[in-house]
């Protein structure tokens, strides 16, 4: 259920945050809380947010500016320390490696007029006030590290903290048994978890307790102590398996609708794990669905943001149709989503071209990640409700089969509705012009198939030189799983022929390596003093050159390829 190993491998990223500040009332909060709790993560960590009491001016003020590199973000009180790697630095905190930390003071919000930004910011001293302006209970997790020292005993004014028989989990002698444990949390002050090897763990819901550990009057009569606060009581939902909003989610989603597609990228990304399986709290899925709208009104490069993270690594498949659901899928892919509903005939495809398309992308995601090679899956197919509409007219099947004989349903032309959709939403040049290949050429390995086997040796050589090893190998899995994905009860899949020209590709990759123009034992100096000038006809012997020696009619040798240039000078002139 809950992880509660590896918080001892926070404690030197703990200390030297409070160095840094020269403050020991500090608080880790959010993700990396999060990570070691469902155990994704236990080490290695490369950014921390930091809250704690008080304003910006007087946090920076007080900060060791010899900690790192400083900058501060004035408008929301944000200030970030990178660690600095000098020599002297690797000896005084040799465990900190490379880490990026995020401070910003407790703070409570105004009202957000643009449905994205607070109006007004308020420093406040109030960790409870803090975690109440977050968005997801899973975000308003805080961490402590509690170490006496002599000083300590001298602040401690409070009363101590007395282990009540029941209250004490050991983690030695047996599992965390979840309702004793939620049961306590809910009735009692709290919940001492006790590890061999391992700190003991604290974990407190109770108000009145976080407020006193937050002005340090509580003594807690151990020497080390690892304290997790969960006002928003995240872990009820993550044992409960929900994703809950804090407070009203209608309030939350309004305040800022970024938090729609966070929070599907939330989802998208934790279920990818085997033992992690969630759901959203019926309210907070309802009021996403009430507010959808209000994405028309958030930057789609914020977005393209969110889901460029999930495309990467995560659960692509997952994250795409909860859009569905949501009703936002028109809003960023309108070519995907007018292959809703548009069937095909079910003896070649039982499901829609969006159904079709989704599935692929779903089996594509577990053994490709490159996000453009996914998003080209997802779009590969967007020129259906084009061809459909033409079969429409004719209704006998001999018109139909003339349907791929038009223009109107040629990859290339499909590979422009890509092309504009991606644009729209902000992605590079480069991106676009990607996913844009993939979705053009997406058929491309049947031709290469349908070769004789001399010459499909010879163009792979040349799409190699050409598009690039990756490139091609990506076009199997898209083609692989475009045959898959129709789940055709009459048409045998044919994949093994697939896979096996993807073994052929990387063999014949490996005999010749890649050769380019720039791998050639001759370059465009050498040509020009062959045909006396510099202009086209240089480029078009190099690339004359390269073609022969792809289809080895010649070897890569300077004395030959020279001597083949004279020859080509003289015919191309």
């Amino acid at each position: 259920m809950l992880n509660f190993v590896g918080f001892d491998n926070l404690i030197p990223y703990f200390k030297f945050a409070q160095e840094a500040l020269n403050r020991k009332d500090i608080f880790f909060v959010g993700w990396v809380v999060r990570d070691i709790l469902l155990n994704l993560r236990i080490n290695n960590f490369e950014d921390i947010d930091i809250t704690l009491a008080g304003n910006p001016s007087k946090v920076y003020a007080g900060l060791d500016q010899s900690s790192g590199s400083i900058f501060k973000t004035d408008k929301f009180g944000t200030i970030t320390i990178v660690r600095k790697r000098s020599e002297e630095w690797k000896k005084i905190r040799r465990e900190v490696k490379n880490v990026q930390f995020e401070i910003t003071p407790f703070r409570e919000e105004g009202t957000y007029s643009d449905a994205r930004h607070p109006d007004e910011l308020k420093w406040t001293d109030s960790l409870l006030s803090d975690s109440i302006r977050r968005d997801f209970t899973i975000n308003a997790l805080y961490y402590r590290f509690w170490e006496r020292s002599e000083e300590d005993l001298g602040e401690v004014r409070g009363e101590q903290i007395k282990w009540v028989d029941g209250q004490v989990f050991d983690l030695r002698e047996k599992d965390l048994d979840k309702d004793k444990f939620l049961k306590i949390l809910k009735n009692k002050w709290y919940a001492l978890i006790l590890q061999e090897k391992w700190k003991p763990v604290l974990v407190v819901q109770d108000k009145d307790l976080i407020e006193k550990i937050v002005k340090q009057k509580i003594d807690f009569g151990l020497d080390e102590l690892h304290i997790i606060l969960d006002p928003q009581k995240w872990i009820n939902d993550i044992v409960n398996q929900k994703l809950r909003a804090v407070g009203n989610p209608d309030d939350r989603i309004q305040e800022d609708a970024l938090r729609i597609i966070r929070w599907i990228r939330f989802v998208s990304v934790l279920n990818t794990y085997d033992w992690i399986n969630l759901d959203f709290e019926s309210k907070t899925w309802l009021a996403m669905k009430k507010y959808y709208f209000l994405l028309r009104k958030i930057a789609k490069e914020r977005v393209i943001q969110e889901m460029k993270k999930v495309f990467k690594k995560w659960n692509a498949f997952g994250f795409v149709g909860l859009m569905d659901e949501l009703n936002i899928l028109k809003f960023y892919f309108p070519a995907l989503a007018r292959c809703k509903h548009n069937d095909q005939p079910t003896r070649y495809h039982p499901f829609d071209t969006y159904s079709h398309s989704l599935l692929t992308l779903f089996h594509l995601q577990k053994i490709n990640t490159d996000y453009l090679v996914r998003f080209g899956m997802l779009y590969h197919d967007v020129g259906k409700p084009d061809q459909y509409y033409w079969a429409s007219i004719k209704k006998d099947e001999a018109s139909q089969q003339q349907l791929y004989k038009l223009p109107i349903v040629h990859p290339e032309i499909w590979a422009e509705y890509t092309q504009e959709d991606f644009t729209k939403l902000w992605f590079s040049k480069k991106e676009v012009q990607e996913i844009s290949f993939y979705v053009k050429y997406h058929m491309f390995p049947w031709d290469l198939l349908a070769m004789t086997k001399n010459k499909r040796k010879k163009e792979i050589k040349k799409f190699i030189s050409d598009w690039g090893l990756e490139r091609l190998l990506n076009l199997c899995d898209i083609t692989i799983w475009d045959r898959l994905g129709q789940y055709n009860p009459l048409q045998h899949s044919d994949v093994e022929w697939v896979y096996a020209l993807k073994e052929q590709i990387k063999e014949i990759y490996e005999e010749s390596w890649r050769i380019t123009l720039k791998d050639l034992k001759v370059n465009g100096n050498d040509i020009i003093k062959i045909v006396g000038k510099p202009g086209p006809l240089v480029w078009q012997i190099l690339n004359k050159l390269l073609e022969l020696v792809l289809e080895e009619q010649i070897e890569n040798k300077k004395e030959i390829l020279l001597e083949k240039a004279k020859e080509l000078a003289t015919n191309l002139n």
